[in-house]
């Protein structure tokens, strides 16, 4: 998934500047496809929008506290890479998600990775509120909620939100220190009865563990989300025309 990446960068300029010399014409750079219906990206089916269980064709609200609801019509697949490209309109009132929720599920144990681009200010905050998550198809938050990175307040985050033994909401996890999340980085969470353990960039960044909460570590199922919404009071600075870019999902 990695040499997409490659070729998107100075193997495809060059490629492209050959092909002009040789025509003796410009090539035109490969249209983003907007993506409206459920599509198969990566091996997985997604549906171009949040909450999926609604339809995947509708405009969807992005939950409590997002001040911009999602539009497939945000949603597009890069020509050249087949990158997956959220992007909050230029009046910053439309925004993008893609998730699995009523297409494909997981169980614990399992991986997840994706490789992400965030765009942030001249402050080195992300800017608006981009997600790669995991989410509950039961009750919520016994069933679990595992935020792999969240823009929180222009800063890459992440969390666990679980039951706790008294019966009360919780979370664990927090912002990453030293880390910006400005630009391309791997975010990755290993999944387990175990344990849950973060990585940023291969870097074990946090731990949750059913000692350390006190109750297990929920099993499943759970669906993926991607998603780029805007909250004054969650995100960082709600920004028109910004972009967050998908490269790849494994699991």
């Amino acid at each position: 998934m990695k040499r997409r990446r490659f070729l998107a960068g100075g193997l495809l300029t060059a490629a492209v500047a050959a092909a002009s010399a040789m025509t003796g014409t410009s090539v035109p750079a490969r249209a983003d496809t907007v993506i409206s219906a459920p599509l198969t990206w990566q091996g997985v089916a997604w549906c171009p929008t949040f909450r999926g269980a609604y339809g995947c064709d509708n405009v969807q609200q992005s939950g409590t506290g997002s001040s911009v609801p999602f539009y497939p019509s945000q949603v597009t697949n890069s020509g050249w890479s087949n990158d997956i490209l959220l992007k909050m309109n230029s009046a910053a009132t439309e925004t993008a998600a893609i998730n699995t929720e009523t297409l494909e599920t997981w169980n614990a144990p399992a991986t997840f990775s994706e490789q992400i681009n965030l765009p942030c200010n001249a402050a080195g905050q992300i800017e608006n509120w981009p997600a790669f998550w995991l989410d509950t198809t039961g009750a919520w938050p016994a069933g679990g909620e595992i935020d792999v990175v969240e823009g929180l307040h222009g800063s890459a985050a992440w969390h666990y939100h679980y039951l706790s033994s008294a019966g009360v909401s919780s979370t664990v996890g927090g912002a990453v220190s030293g880390f910006s999340g400005c630009g391309t980085h791997t975010y990755s969470v290993i999944w387990t009865a175990s344990a849950l353990t973060f990585y940023y960039d291969g870097r074990q960044v946090g731990r949750v563990t059913p000692a350390g909460i006190g109750v297990p570590i929920a099993s499943g199922p759970m669906y993926v989300a991607n998603d780029y919404a805007a909250s004054p009071t969650e995100g960082g600075p709600t920004t028109g025309n910004a972009t967050m870019t998908v490269l790849n999902f494994t699991s």
